[in-house]
């Protein structure tokens, strides 16, 4: 009787060991996610949109206001928040701010398993990724141990003044970009080793840039470098009173030739980039060999 007790805890112990790994296995992860346009920017709804819908459990913190160009920048004296639902903040401070806030004290007993940036209003390639506050955001999760994506759609500044909607071709590309971004985060999930590990390597993030062009355009995913230049330059025309500058950004004509697939010309030839970044400055290809091995087949 004592024998057969035993042999019937055991295989309960078996039960509960493949229920509880079950269950580990089949809850959803934890994403922060935020942005550097605001928190009502069509961006990142599109995103929340997507991700939701995707089954993923969400916790939304991110600036109030546009906060573009900001990169890690960090506010040192006082911050003001707003709770607007039971995981939805706004920040009045950076993306960097948000998410530090966040992973510090919003969600400091719920920490999220990975932390999506974007979707931003334009891409950010070549020198502009240093400074994209959308990819500051991921960096500073990085940072305090959360993996992450930045996603930008790109912007044809031409379009600026169309009405009744600006830039509508970016404006159109926000929902596909959402569903390749669900896609890429399936993607990450299913290639790690095991459900323990990782998802992606310490110290790297992604960049994502998603062409605002029509599907059919779209020519898929690519690895690609980052190149040297940007895809935005600035240029500073003085106004007459000679103490002011106007500024006008304009797309960076000239190719980064000196680097292969840099994702400025893969960018612009219409395909979807993705950048493996180190977010301590260092240079590795065996971070992106390991990302392009493990991306083969949705790289394709």
């Amino acid at each position: 009787m004592k024998n057969l007790f035993n042999s019937a805890c055991c295989v309960l112990a078996i039960v509960l060991s493949v229920l509880t790994h079950w269950c580990a296995q089949a809850e959803p992860l934890h994403i922060l996610l935020t942005n550097d346009d605001g928190i009502e920017a069509p961006g990142l709804k599109a995103v929340e949109t997507a991700l939701g819908e995707a089954g993923y459990r969400l916790s939304v913190v991110a600036p109030r206001t546009q906060q573009s160009a900001t990169s890690m920048k960090v506010t040192t004296k006082k911050l003001s928040f707003e709770q607007l639902a039971e995981t939805r903040w706004a920040v009045d401070g950076t993306p960097a701010d948000a998410v530090a806030v966040a992973l510090d004290l919003f969600l400091a007993e719920d920490s999220p398993d990975f932390i999506v940036s974007g979707a931003n209003f334009g891409q950010n390639l070549g020198s502009n990724t240093n400074l994209s506050g959308t990819v500051g955001a991921a960096l500073m999760g990085m940072q305090m141990g959360v993996p992450g994506i930045a996603v930008s759609v790109g912007m044809f500044m031409d379009e600026s003044a169309l009405k009744p909607t600006r830039f509508p071709s970016t404006m159109t590309s926000f929902k596909p970009a959402a569903e390749f971004t669900v896609r890429l985060l399936r993607a990450i999930e299913k290639t790690r080793s095991d459900a323990a590990a990782p998802l992606l390597p310490a110290n790297i993030i992604l960049n994502v840039n998603y062409p605002a062009l029509s599907s059919d355009k779209v020519k898929g995913p690519r690895l690609a470098t980052v190149a040297r230049r940007g895809g935005f330059v600035a240029k500073y025309v003085p106004q007459e009173n000679n103490t002011e500058l106007k500024i006008t950004l304009l797309h960076e004509k000239r190719l980064d030739t000196g680097v292969a697939n840099a994702d400025i010309e893969l960018f612009s030839d219409g395909y979807i980039t993705i950048s493996v970044l180190n977010g301590y400055l260092g240079a590795s290809r065996d971070a992106d060999t390991a990302i392009e091995n493990r991306l083969f087949e949705f790289l394709k």
